[in-house]
């Protein structure tokens, strides 16, 4: 029997979000980013509907990652954006068309060691001082690439603040990566596919498209920030999934009452409480307790108390009863709660509500 609680996710959602983006860059190559199984959305039932709707490639961070969308059916050439782990590399000789990343000699001499002579994407460091090659090194590496038998197909990059409009720092970020790509070309290196552009640059940087874009968290229908949410619902995107749950018991407590660990919470009258059968280990931020609500009936109802692993409590009126429908984050009855006010209120990011949506709920596909 399923569990009441789950995460639907509607697929014609991805396939207008994607439709959307893809209007945006018509000029350039479209890679969907479906690592962390797309956002805790399912990677091989997005990826399909991704490529259904026009993308070209699609990009994960592990090996594992790739040879699970390979085992599934999918044949869209897949971006692996992290450099392989040596324990993985051996991965490559039985996945046609993926490509892995590389920024290190020693990277480039593993992956030549496993699999010559198949395409890589050179990761070049502009500023986000993560993982890449600097612009001093890019032409080495270059060189390396080609005389170990690989084919540099890919040069790439990745923004540190796209999603922040007022931010210089893309620019400056683009300068130094045209400076690189003009000296691979002055050593006669000519990449097919040259890419920047993450969700926030894809939707608010067009300079930065340049032959293949790489959107993510704007696939799920998400905000990249709270700077770009107008901007996001000016374009069309439709957020894709919705979590939800029922209510299980419902009871009433007396005033001055307390209500959950801690007892953080008092009745401030005689209050009725309304138990989900849902809770942080299922991705519910512990903290939302202090600001949040869900929907129930198309009414907002307040969390009370502390959220609980499994379980949380929320003041419902009169008329809720066992069973009803209850809304995490989603729309009922044109009352919405979105992952990106979970994430503003609770201090992090759409991506994190989004990914951290836990195993044991089951993902139901609509469409």
């Amino acid at each position: 029997m399923s569990r009441p609680t789950q995460l639907k996710i509607s697929l014609q959602a991805v396939r207008n979000n994607v439709s959307v983006l893809r209007s945006l860059a018509p000029n350039s190559l479209f890679c969907a980013v479906i690592k962390a199984d797309a956002y805790g959305q399912g990677a091989v039932r997005v990826g399909e509907a991704a490529i259904e709707a026009g993308a070209d490639w699609l990009a994960v961070a592990l090996m594992q990652e790739a040879k699970e969308l390979r085992e599934a059916g999918l044949t869209a050439p897949i971006l692996v954006l992290s450099q392989p782990h040596p324990n993985e590399i051996k991965e490559l000789k039985n996945l046609e068309g993926v490509r892995p990343t590389v920024y290190t000699s020693e990277g480039i001499e593993e992956v030549a060691s496993i699999a010559p002579k198949i395409p890589v994407h050179l990761k070049i460091e502009t500023g986000m001082n993560r993982v890449g090659a600097s612009e001093k090194n890019s032409v080495l590496l270059a060189n390396q690439i080609t005389n170990s038998g690989l084919i540099l197909e890919g040069v790439f990059t990745h923004f540190a603040s796209a999603d922040e409009p007022e931010s210089s720092f893309p620019v400056e970020q683009s300068v130094l990566f045209d400076q690189v790509i003009k000296e691979l070309d002055d050593n006669g290196y000519q990449p097919t596919i040259i890419h920047m552009a993450n969700s926030a640059a894809a939707i608010n940087f067009p300079a930065s498209h340049r032959s293949m874009v790489r959107p993510g968290i704007a696939i799920y229908g998400a905000e990249p920030s709270v700077d770009l949410r107008d901007r996001c619902d000016q374009i069309g995107l439709k957020p894709t999934a919705q979590f939800e749950t029922e209510v299980r018991h419902i009871h009433e407590i007396k005033s001055g009452e307390t209500v959950s660990y801690g007892r953080r919470w008092t009745a401030p009258h005689d209050t009725l409480l309304a138990t989900l059968p849902v809770g942080y280990g299922d991705g519910m931020p512990r903290s939302w307790w202090e600001k949040g609500c869900v929907i129930i009936n198309g009414q907002r109802c307040p969390i009370r108390g502390v959220i609980t692993m499994d379980q949380l409590m929320v003041e419902v009126g009169a008329k809720v009863a066992v069973g009803d429908k209850a809304i995490l984050f989603g729309e009922q009855d044109g009352e919405v709660i979105t992952a990106g006010e979970i994430a503003q209120a609770t201090e992090t990011i759409s991506y994190e509500i989004l990914a951290s949506v836990g195993k044991r709920v089951p993902r139901i596909y609509e469409n």
